[in-house]
């Protein structure tokens, strides 16, 4: 009895051979469809890709064209930026939103490019792009009318950016917000702190001849 035991315990099971032939079937079909998967997701890279690089080919060949061309580049690099995010499965989508962001601006799509920039910011939040990203969403609510928001998006690239070479254009923003609506008050105020702030920059001139406009003509004067 102990030796029957013992040749059970070394017998080797019995094959069904449908179940076999099932497994190897299902295992070559497997790995069939990941082959044609991989495939199939490098081609469709490859083809973003091809996308992207022409995209930004346009939006370059925008900001060296004369006025009569730029329009048509950067209609040219928002179409296919858009492309790029409603067809490819796209993981980094920094570049696509900023670049997307930028055409829409220039095109003076504002609204659009307001939306597009959001997403950015919600997204990818402080980043290397992002104080150019939020320039942009404020400027773009600037020309919309929406001061409010122009405002707090300028003040966020301020916060957040102190050190960014965009600074003294935050500032500038804020104070021209302020002037846009009458609020002069506060306009003087904000110019004066960007020539304390950043007495170096272009945009310190520019300042000092607000605050002397607004002190010539500006109410109560």
């Amino acid at each position: 009895m102990q030796r029957d035991r013992k040749r059970k315990w070394f017998e080797l099971p019995k094959i069904d051979r449908k179940k076999a032939l099932f497994f190897a079937l299902l295992g070559a079909g497997i790995i069939t469809f990941f082959s044609i998967f991989s495939l199939f997701s490098y081609r469709i890279n490859q083809k973003a890709q091809a996308d992207l690089q022409l995209a930004t080919s346009h939006y370059r060949k925008a900001q060296n064209s004369p006025e009569e061309k730029r329009r048509e580049e950067y209609e040219q690099a928002k179409i296919l930026y858009k492309d790029i995010l409603e067809r490819f499965l796209v993981r980094d989508k920094k570049k696509v939103l900023f670049y997307l962001g930028s055409s829409l601006y220039y095109l003076e799509e504002y609204g659009e490019a307001a939306r597009i920039f959001q997403q950015f910011v919600d997204r990818y939040g402080r980043d290397y792009f992002s104080p150019w990203v939020e320039i942009g969403l404020a400027a773009s609510y600037e020309e919309i009318g929406d001061f409010q928001k122009a405002i707090k998006v300028y003040e966020l690239t301020l916060r957040e950016h102190p050190e960014s070479p965009l600074g003294p254009q935050g500032n500038l923003g804020i104070a021209r917000c302020h002037e846009l609506q009458g609020k002069w008050q506060e306009a003087q105020k904000a110019y004066q702190e960007l020539i304390s702030r950043y007495p170096l920059s272009p945009e310190k001139e520019i300042a000092e001849a607000r605050i002397q406009w607004i002190k010539v003509k500006g109410p109560g004067s």
